[in-house]
């Protein structure tokens, strides 16, 4: 019997797991996912990670980790820990496919990706720990940015309105890109 594989994954990825269907190919895959804004207290990230990683080890599991990076030695925490990091700087690389990513920042470096857990919680995530409602920081902390890209996944509910009022108060234009999941699953493929 094949040894059961534990996958740690930020929340931002959970509808693109489901969609995917990854469990029904690989009936021996166990998921684990984190609140996706672990990512402004990295300590704790790597405090989680650490806890299911041990229980998964002790499980005799295999493990991936499907995390941008989130804290600044993410790459070198999985290696020592012996786990499987899938490669990707950034969930909206992921998310879109290197290519596209890659046109998409080559065209404007100064893009600022939303997905739908950076829209639904903007308040939480980005204006009060980043003190946005302060104009000046505000302008100092945007001063590069020229445009917002929405990484729309399928299961979305209807965000544009939303999406359009973090633009209007950034002072940014808006697009909308949708999610692209071929890259991830082929590499998911690959490492499964």
């Amino acid at each position: 019997m094949r040894p059961s594989t534990r996958l740690i994954a930020c929340g931002v990825f959970r509808p693109a797991l489901e969609h995917l269907k990854l469990e029904e190919r690989y009936p021996y895959l166990c998921y684990n996912y984190f609140p996706s804004n672990l990512h402004l207290r990295p300590q704790d990230l790597r405090k989680y990670l650490l806890e299911v990683i041990t229980s998964a080890r002790q499980r005799n599991e295999r493990i991936l980790c499907l995390y941008g990076t989130c804290f600044p030695d993410i790459d070198d925490f999985c290696r020592h820990q012996g786990v499987t990091k899938v490669p990707g700087l950034h969930c909206f690389e992921m998310l879109l496919g290197s290519e596209q990513y890659e046109n998409i920042i080559n065209e404007m470096p100064g893009t600022y990706f939303l997905e739908r857990d950076l829209i639904l919680n903007f308040e939480e995530y980005c204006l009060e720990p980043l003190e946005l409602h302060d104009d000046e920081i505000k302008r100092l902390v945007f001063k590069h940015y020229e445009r917002i890209v929405y990484v729309r996944q399928p299961s979305d509910p209807d965000l544009v309105s939303r999406a359009s009022e973090v633009a209007e108060f950034l002072q940014l234009s808006l697009e909308i890109q949708d999610a692209d999941y071929s890259h991830l699953e082929q590499i998911l493929t690959d490492l499964l």
